[in-house]
């Protein structure tokens, strides 16, 4: 299902990249709004993985099931991480794409290469990004699940025998 989600956005992306870009061409006000939003999406998604790489998350237990949680732990971590350096990329892109449209004014198709690119992985990040309270939520069911089979273990009841899917 993931790597279905990662494909449609990347589609969409390489479809709307050379549509859009005729729009943009030399319009300022949106460089600075997209500069702007993958801006404070990089700052949000950085409090994320502050969140997800908290280790509060490790259930109670020997070091084994510590150990057990960290693979898990560093899965999310790396998807965040991933997400973050393409908020970054778009936002270099963009920077690189201004700069080139005064250095650049003789190579056309230079700088609408450049506006595509930053196109492409704006789009493709702001759509990955629609997978992100999906995940949060999960994780927040993962560590309410813990608190309360910390609770049943501490007042002497028997854990549930369902796993859950996260």
């Amino acid at each position: 299902m993931r790597i279905a989600f990662i494909l449609f956005c990347a589609v969409v992306a390489l479809i709307a990249a050379p549509y859009t870009q005729p729009y943009v061409e030399n319009n300022g006000d949106l460089v600075v709004i997209i500069i702007t939003v993958f801006s404070v999406f990089a700052g949000f998604l950085v409090a994320v993985i502050t969140v997800v790489g908290d280790p509060a998350l490790i259930p109670e237990g020997s070091w084994r099931s510590a150990e057990l949680r960290r693979d898990t732990i560093e899965s999310r971590l790396l998807t965040h991480v991933y997400l973050f350096l393409l908020y970054l990329l778009t936002i270099a892109l963009l920077f690189i794409g201004v700069v080139a449209q005064k250095a650049l004014a003789n190579h056309e198709i230079i700088k609408i290469w450049i506006e595509r690119l930053y196109l492409f992985f704006g789009v493709f990040s702001f759509l990955l990004t629609f997978g992100l309270p999906i995940a949060l939520m999960r994780l927040q069911r993962t560590r309410v699940s813990a608190e309360i089979e910390r609770r049943r273990a501490r007042d002497g009841i028997p854990a549930e025998t369902t796993t859950d899917a996260s």
